[in-house]
Order: C-alpha cells, then sequence, then structure tokens
C-alpha cells in the first residue's frame, strides 16, 4: 500500500514507517508557521490484521490537529481523503486501495524481509481509566494530555533502541530486538517511564515480557511483530490492569533484569490461551534509586 500527503502547493510527500509534522527543521513535512509547534503531528504506519493502516497522533501541540473538521484527542485512524490541518495549512491523505500481498506469498517473500523468529523484548503502555479521562478534560486538554504523553514515552523508547510498532488507542506496542546490551539499555528505560509514572500526566501502566517473536518485513519498510508472546504481553495487561499494579514484568524479562532492577512477586495467574499458570513480578525500582534511598542513613 503506498500512502502520501498533498501540500497546499501540490506538492506529495510519501507517509514512510514515521511521517514527522512540524516547525522543526528536519521535519518530514515542515511548516514555519508560528501556529505549528516544532514536533506537531506524526503519521505512522503500522501493520494489522486487516492490512496496512496509517495512523496520525498529535504530539501535545499547543493549537492541536484537526481531521475533517475535529481536533484529533488520541492517535486517530486515516481514511482516505481526509483532510488535516495544522496550523493553518491544510493536507490531504490519499492512499491506494490495492490490497496488502498475503504472508508467505511468493510476491511479498520477493520484496520484504523473509520472516522469521528472534528474541525480542515486548513492552505495552497503557493510560489508565482512559474513559474517565475523556469524560473530564475539554477536547484540548485531552489532545495536549494525551499527544504530550506519546510524544514523552515514544522519545524515552526510541532514544534506547526501541521501536514504536502500534498505536492502539490509548496504548503504546513497541519492542527491542534482543541483543547483548538490550537488557542493559532498558533498565534505565523503566526508570524513566517509572518517572513518568509518578507525574500522573496521565496515569498509565507498563508490561514487559521476554520472549520469541516473528517478524517480516511491514509497514513503511518497518518490521512488524506478530506472535503468540505478542498475545502473552496484552494477556499480562489485562491481569495488571486487574490487580493495579503500574509496571509489570513476566519471569522471563525478570529473569534476565534481575541484575538490575529490583522485583517483587505480583503472585501466580492464569493467562487466557495459554495452559498453566504464569507468575508475574512488579518493578519496584532500579537499584540506583534503592541506593540513593539508603545514602543519607549510610
Amino acid at each position: 500500500m503506498k500512502a502520501w500527503l498533498i501540500l497546499p502547493d501540490g506538492r506529495e510527500v510519501e507517509v514512510g514507517a514515521n511521517c514527522q509534522i512540524g516547525r522543526a527543521q528536519g521535519a518530514a513535512i515542515r511548516i514555519d508557521s508560528d501556529q505549528v509547534s516544532r514536533q506537531h503531528a506524526f503519521v505512522h504506519l503500522q501493520d494489522s490484521v486487516e492490512g496496512t493502516e496509517c495512523w496520525i497522533a498529535d504530539l501535545g501541540s499547543t493549537n492541536g490537529t484537526i481531521r475533517n473538521g475535529r481536533r484529533i484527542t488520541m492517535p486517530t485512524r486515516l481514511i482516505d481523503g481526509d483532510i488535516i490541518v495544522v496550523g493553518d495549512t491544510r493536507l490531504t491523505f490519499r492512499q491506494d486501495n490495492a490490497p496488502d500481498l498475503a504472508l508467505g506469498t511468493p510476491q511479498f517473500a520477493a520484496t520484504v524481509v523473509v520472516q522469521s523468529s528472534r528474541p525480542c523484548w515486548l513492552l505495552m503502555l497503557d493510560i489508565k481509566s482512559f474513559t474517565t479521562i475523556m469524560q473530564s478534560l475539554p477536547p484540548e486538554a485531552l489532545g495536549r494530555t494525551v499527544g504530550t504523553w506519546l510524544r514523552r514515552t515514544r522519545e524515552v523508547i526510541e532514544s534506547a533502541g526501541g521501536v514504536v510498532d502500534k498505536f492502539l488507542g490509548d496504548a503504546i506496542f513497541a519492542y527491542w530486538e534482543a541483543e547483548p546490551d538490550t537488557a542493559a539499555r532498558l533498565a534505565p528505560v523503566i526508570g524513566t517511564l517509572q518517572g513518568l509514572q509518578a507525574e500522573a500526566a496521565p496515569a498509565f501502566r507498563l508490561v514487559l515480557h521476554f520472549g520469541r517473536a516473528t517478524m517480516a518485513g511491514g509497514a513503511g519498510g518497518a518490521n512488524n511483530i506478530s506472535g503468540l508472546e505478542v498475545i502473552y504481553v496484552f494477556r499480562m495487561e489485562k491481569v495488571a490492569a486487574r490487580l493495579e499494579r503500574d509496571a509489570v514484568v513476566s519471569a522471563a524479562a525478570r529473569a534476565a533484569l534481575a541484575p538490575l532492577l529490583h522485583f517483587e512477586s505480583a503472585g501466580v495467574h492464569a493467562l487466557d490461551g495459554f495452559p498453566g499458570e504464569h507468575e508475574l513480578f512488579s518493578v519496584a525500582s532500579t537499584r540506583t534509586q534503592l541506593s540513593a534511598r539508603r545514602a543519607p542513613g549510610a
């Protein structure tokens, strides 16, 4: 599938895995206007069971991002012909309607990376009580709150080499392909995300798992990630929500991160669709935080 944005002067900008819109130098669509924030919005291609989708998200901009006359307050799927207004600039979203080639067909295999199973770190961030937040905030404040959260969490993930794979309404799904130093890079990521959780702007939940996932070339040239271990993360999130735990990891993730983070058991639980019972763990704090707490009494 091809997707692109048409600018007011008729130029067409193709949308890749991430298409940044804003006043900053280096933005894929740079709009030099004082009505536009430096990091204003972006369009993200992602794969789904129905094919490749395009989503747009505001990044907490002052003046918001308008889709078809309404300010967006959370990541929103784009449809061919949608009109996007950023500041005083009108953009038209277009996409062709050619069906996506199915995974595994000879044509697909010839144009993308062959799918393979690889060890990955799988992270889900989910805004808590989003319906209540929607009802309590006006659209402008809601858009800034969610957009700022998306921008800040995405920066944390990508600065540590992670890939934001999907937006799921009020949630983010990201991954890291496992390398020898990935656990060491993830430990401070969790600490930073816990710092954002403490701000509660908005309150959100963190779920982390380590396992093998199926990867193949997907939307915009990025890898598409799927498989039972991905589903496992979603089942973990449901348990974490029920337990009202803010940061939960699987036993596999805990084993790899044990030298770097402090954990406490969150109990043993059944996960829908997975046999047996599964121990989950809460992240208490980083070793650095624990040392800092002990320092005054040392």
